[in-house]
């Protein structure tokens, strides 16, 4: 996968064949206001709250702050967010800690945390992109695996991972109590 140059403008099609023109950028700790209200947007459009598990805005700023997080914009809208969290054996959110890790391997092991797109921005890919960004960037950063977490409820992220040839490694509770796959690939 190659690393993408941000930021870019690509032409995306939704389901009606109609053209959008998204953006997509770095998020910097200023979209904090923008972050909170899509996962906002998100969660009042969720007919099952059980399928994301949402964060404060303490730990919103700190992704935004310490993680590697991108923006989607489409007509001057926030249209998707996205993480990922390096392959940095000291940050405690690395997945790979899920499995005892050692030190080495948490130094080649990325996680791909969230992605949040805009219900009314929903089927133009913006996910699958976020899903490359993320992915280009972790192999740049020396990363070897990768690892993400998806409710088994949640057919079109399954599918958006399956593609890009992720496994299921094991299901278990995570988010208090929530049901999550827990997903990895080699890079």
């Amino acid at each position: 996968m190659e690393l993408m140059t941000l930021p870019f403008t690509q032409e995306l099609m939704n389901g009606q064949g109609q053209p959008k023109k998204v953006t997509f950028r770095r998020a910097v700790p200023e979209d904090i206001d923008a972050v909170m209200a899509i996962q906002e947007h998100i969660m009042d459009a969720l007919p099952d709250k059980d399928l994301y598990a949402p964060f404060s805005r303490e730990e919103s700023e700190g992704q935004l702050e310490h993680d590697i997080c991108y923006m989607a914009e489409c007509d001057g809208e926030i249209a998707g967010y996205s993480v990922l969290i390096p392959n940095d054996p000291d940050n405690p959110e690395n997945y790979g800690k899920l499995f005892n890790y050692d030190r080495d391997r948490l130094a080649v092991t990325c996680s791909l945390d969230l992605t949040m797109v805009e219900p009314k921005f929903r089927g133009l890919g913006i996910q699958r992109i976020f899903n490359k960004l993320r992915l280009g960037q972790a192999i740049e950063m020396g990363a070897k695996e990768a690892l993400t977490t998806i409710s088994p409820d949640n057919p079109y992220s399954y599918r958006n991972f399956l593609v890009l040839n992720f496994e299921i490694l094991e299901t278990r509770e995570m988010y208090g109590g929530k049901q999550r796959y827990i997903l990895h690939k080699y890079l």
